[in-house]
């Protein structure tokens, strides 16, 4: 027992004498590969929403669903397909503006599959 209180707080029994207590004042390494595998942006990782909107006020793109997208449409609305906005309330900031709308990559992903299976 007189081995486990060591006066700098490491056990050095033999059979413990690969496992050390941590020190709290020593950085600890960063697990960057899991935090990667986690929150990776990379096209291989899952696909995204299905339509991705750009508020203009706020600036933030928002992922939004199918069912979504479409309870977006509530009245009253403008749709402009040429530059591909709609004036409708932001999900973001629940303010009224013009969004610009894009695919997502799981929409994308959705008709590249149906044109190679055509």
């Amino acid at each position: 027992m007189a081995d486990r209180d060591a006066p700098d707080g490491l056990d050095t029994s033999p059979r413990l004498d690969r496992v050390r207590t941590p020190d709290p004042k020593a950085p600890r390494p960063r697990d960057t590969v899991g935090k990667e595998a986690l929150y990776s942006t990379a096209p291989s990782a899952a696909p995204s929403s299905p339509v991705l909107v750009r508020c203009r006020k706020c600036d933030i793109e928002t992922g939004v669903s199918v069912g979504g997208f479409a309870r977006l449409l509530k009245l009253p609305v403008l749709w402009n397909p040429v530059s591909r906005r709609l004036w409708t309330r932001c999900p973001a900031c629940d303010r009224r503006t013009w969004l610009y709308v894009r695919q997502g990559q799981a929409l994308r992903a959705l008709l590249a599959g149906r044109a190679t299976r055509s």
